[in-house]
């Protein structure tokens, strides 16, 4: 009899009770400081802890969020629980006078500074529904000035997503957009090659679809769930250059710092003299944050973040500082808590990197380093530095990977048979799916789930249709969550035990990211078309295609010959097969296969030269990824 796929999850075994039991000997848990700093300055409760979108779509959602008021069930790890609960506290808040912060209405916060005119908004959150909410939510209980200018701390699109409904409460629609070198480049490059697959790993890391709750996601580290809503880009109208700069917004002194590839590749911090405040954007939370991030993307550079955060106390130990402020936690008040609470964030990432580094010139493996480094006491166990998003083991799998790559040097890692294969000789030379089954079934009821995972992933790969095996591993995974204190971590254990029980949502509309794509540079859009042609389909194809932007009268030449792509701009071809002229919208829709050439000519967006049956066959070249893969199963 062939067994059926459970759809519900499990509870805690006595190995999860016993492992988030201990957490509370390991933690000082009557430490109240973070709850204090997270209450003080409240003034309003979000209005909107519903948000839909003009479809009636739900795009925000934390009104389900009441059950963190109970303690720590036994499938959440307590710590994590605690973080939960801070990220849970939501509102508007005074920082001090003049610097209001709200927090709960994205997955990122945004602060409002009170100038002689207006008031000048930092970081626009990461869609427009959420962003208009936030400004009602202010003007709700502060004067009713208009948007003198925005700031945006990087290049995250959670940090900008929202800009456009700002902009909406700015008399002037040409108020200063001010933002860290090189952010419109990074901002509209860094997701756009590999979107597809990151979007996909986004819902793991995130826990997109899985239910908030006990057995559920209950945070993910940054913020409280994920969110989703129409993105939104603005072209900036002034960039900060100098590493450090100084400029008077609105009436108010800002002092700029510069601190590029670290948290995101374009990122700055900045003091304003008047409200004796210093932000420091993503680069320190009340957490420890992802040097490797596991949706995919560059690893970061520790070394220089830890170096960013020290310039900052450098530069800012000698002046008053009355509070802290981080655009994913609450504030820190007061100058020398201020300045330990950076220190301890710089010393972490240079504990993580330097360990790293003497472990790997020890000859440890990235596999090894993970398992061997700890963190030192004073390190480990202050709550603004612990793993609720970032961990310590894929954190330094990332610092040796910027070094070293993934490769351990070992022969036999040079050339290992891929998952499916290697889990059909796994299968094979363990005795059997019978066999493996039954083993991995004991070491279950020991608590061992790791090895449990890892064992039966092998069996999954060999034969997805193995009911059984996709129930067992599921419920690894899961008690694996249970017992994660990174949300990150929690949240990839949760959906993957989903996915195995139910298979893909499919259901689960994405991030609406029209707003973005449609102001991307031209450049950055033909090296997507360029990942996204078929090598072997167009092998031993020649074609050459000319194409005038009519809105910008910008021209390229594009070439395809041994199956790769390549564009010259400001260049037209003299012996095109074929020659095209529409605008860049209309460009964008065609690459994408959201318009055929048929219906943009039917509609006079496209004027044509040639031999159109090389446009077409160049189209037909062309990958259409999709967004549903496979990833716990083949």
């Amino acid at each position: 009899m062939i067994s059926k796929v459970s759809t519900q999850p499990m509870s805690a075994t006595s190995f999860t009770k016993k492992a988030n039991l201990a957490v509370y000997e390991s933690l000082n848990f009557d430490d109240r400081q973070d709850f204090e700093d997270a209450n003080r300055g409240f003034i309003a409760p979000l209005e909107s802890t519903i948000i839909k979108d003009d479809s009636g779509e739900v795009v925000w959602d934390i009104d389900k969020l009441e059950y963190l008021n109970d303690t720590a069930p036994d499938t959440v790890n307590p710590s994590l629980w605690r973080n939960a609960q801070l990220q849970a506290i939501s509102g508007l808040f005074e920082v001090v006078e003049g610097v209001y912060q709200i927090r709960g209405q994205s997955i990122a916060t945004t602060f409002f500074f009170e100038g002689k005119q207006g008031v000048i908004v930092c970081d626009a959150l990461g869609s427009n529904e959420s962003a208009k909410a936030a400004m009602e939510l202010y003007y709700k209980h502060r004067p009713r000035k208009p948007v003198s200018a925005i700031i945006i701390s990087q290049s995250h699109a959670d940090h900008f997503g929202g800009i456009q409904a700002v902009l909406k409460y700015a008399e002037n629609p040409d108020i200063p957009i001010i933002v860290p070198q090189y952010f419109t480049e990074e901002a509209l490059s860094e997701n756009v090659l590999l979107g597809t697959i990151m979007a996909r790993r986004a819902e793991y890391q995130f826990g997109k679809n899985l239910p908030d709750g006990r057995k559920g996601s209950v945070s993910i580290g940054i913020g409280n769930t994920m969110s989703s809503g129409t993105m939104s880009f603005e072209k900036p109208t002034v960039e900060i250059v100098n590493e450090i700069q100084t400029m008077e917004i609105d009436g108010v002194t800002f002092q700029f710092l510069l601190t590029p590839n670290t948290e995101a590749p374009a990122e700055m911090h900045f003091y304003i003299q008047e409200y004796k405040a210093l932000f420091v954007s993503e680069n320190a939370n009340k957490l420890m944050h992802q040097i490797y991030t596991v949706r995919g993307a560059k690893t970061r550079d520790a070394l220089h973040w830890a170096n960013s955060l020290d310039k900052t106390i450098d530069l800012f130990e000698n002046v008053e500082i009355d509070a802290l402020l981080m655009i994913h936690a609450w504030p820190v008040w007061g100058k020398n808590q201020a300045l330990n609470h950076l220190k301890l964030q710089r010393d972490l990432y240079k504990y993580m990197h330097d360990q790293t580094v003497r472990l790997a010139n020890h000859g440890y493996t990235m596999d090894e380093i993970a398992e061997t480094i700890k963190l030192p006491k004073a390190l480990d166990t202050y709550w603004g530095n612990r793993g609720y998003y970032g961990t310590l083991k894929h954190n330094s799998k990332g610092v040796y990977n910027f070094y070293l790559g993934y490769y351990s040097a070992h022969p036999s890692d040079l050339d290992p048979l891929p998952q499916v294969e290697a889990g059909l000789k796994y299968v094979e030379y363990m005795g059997g799916t019978a066999n493996i089954l039954k083993q991995a079934k004991a070491d279950f009821e020991n608590g061992e789930y790791r090895w449990v995972a890892q064992v039966l992933k092998n069996v999954v790969m060999a034969d997805p249709e193995n009911s059984e095996a996709k129930n067992l591993l599921a419920d690894a995974f899961e008690q694996l969550g249970y017992q994660a204190e990174s949300a990150n971590w929690r949240n990839i254990y949760l959906v993957g035990a989903s996915e195995l029980r139910n298979g893909i949502n499919k259901d689960n509309s994405p991030l609406d990211v029209s707003g973005i794509i449609k102001n991307m540079p031209v450049d950055e859009f033909l090296k997507l078309i360029a990942v996204k042609l078929n090598g072997p389909k167009a092998d031993c194809k020649k074609i050459t295609l000319n194409v005038t932007l009519s809105n910008s009268n910008q021209e390229y030449a594009v070439y395809l010959e041994n199956s790769v792509l390549y564009y010259k701009a400001d260049k037209l071809d003299a012996n095109p097969d074929v020659s095209l002229t529409l605008d860049q919208f209309t460009l964008y829709g065609i690459g994408l296969g959201l318009l055929s050439p048929e219906q943009a000519l039917a509609a006079g967006k496209l004027m044509i030269s040639g031999d159109q049956t090389k446009l077409n066959e160049f189209l037909s070249l062309l990958d259409e990824f999709n967004r549903f893969l496979n990833i716990v199963t083949p």
